[in-house]
């Protein structure tokens, strides 16, 4: 795993008012087969978020 980024493909530096978010220069861009399981994964738990708020509007009898 990359030290610079810790596996998340991004560098994020600077100090204050000047930071930067900006491709890891080691590893460069995150490649699409990562990118499309991330997105997957985040898709799945907002939709179970979604259906866990849609339970919680409902009223119990």
């Amino acid at each position: 795993m990359c030290k610079l980024c810790n596996g998340t493909y991004v560098d994020k530096g600077g100090s204050g008012s000047l930071r930067f978010v900006q491709p890891c220069p080691n590893c460069g861009p995150m490649p699409e087969a990562v990118w499309e399981k991330r997105r997957a994964d985040f898709r799945k738990r907002f939709e179970e978020a979604k259906r866990q708020a849609a339970l919680a509007g409902k009223e119990v009898s």
